[in-house]
């Protein structure tokens, strides 16, 4: 399969994938397709999360009811992972452009496309674990929410949200750096200016 082949390439080869896309006239369409289908698996996900009688965890910035937060954001998630890759890519080039880089915007949206798909596993599959408990009533989601609050599963949780956040920086930081033929330490700089500014409209709407 195309998507999981371009997504091996990525973690083997970060130098050779992302001059391949750099010489790609469909290097957007390449990370349009990742970011489709992840927000697509998101949303499957999160109607699980709705059918299981998930509620927010943390206060919703949306006004919206918090029991029912899950079925309202299956109507503007594809659009919010979007607006976040458009965003992340965007400010990478054009911070890359400020400090030197000579690469092209398309570039960066492939890469980040790819990069955000790979990321996504550390908190897809927990996800998609979580809501088939809720749904089916295996674990409930009251007494999901209490064995996760302490011990073990608690660390595993945090776990996989760090990893999901730093498998992220690792690899927009090696898009950068090959895209824009910047040093690893500009490139890093880069790589956390862009996704901490797109992560915060992340969890503006996703809960």
């Amino acid at each position: 399969m195309a998507i999981l082949k371009e997504q091996l390439e990525l973690i083997r080869s970060p130098k050779s994938t992302i001059t391949r896309l750099a010489s790609n006239p469909r290097a957007v369409f390449v990370g349009f397709k990742h970011i489709f289908i992840l927000a697509v698996l998101y949303e499957l996900a999160f109607l699980l999360w709705a059918l299981g009688d998930a509620t927010v965890t943390m206060p919703a910035f949306l006004k919206i009811p918090e029991d029912r937060y899950y079925f309202y954001e299956l109507i503007f998630a594809i659009p919010v992972f979007f607006v976040v890759w458009i965003v992340a890519a965007g400010t990478a080039y054009l911070l890359s452009k400020a400090i030197g880089g000579n690469g092209s915007y398309d570039t960066i949206l492939g890469g980040f496309g790819i990069a955000a798909f790979i990321s996504a596993y550390f908190s897809l599959i927990p996800d998609f674990i979580q809501g088939m408990l809720w749904t089916t009533g295996w674990v409930p989601f009251p007494e999901y929410q209490e064995a996760t609050s302490r011990g073990p599963l608690l660390v595993l949780v945090w776990g996989y949200i760090i990893a999901y956040n730093v498998s992220h920086l690792v690899l927009y930081t090696v898009t950068i750096r090959y895209s824009q033929n910047l040093g690893i330490l500009k490139s890093a700089i880069v790589a956390i200016i862009s996704y901490f500014t797109s992560i915060g409209i992340f969890i503006t709407f996703i809960r």
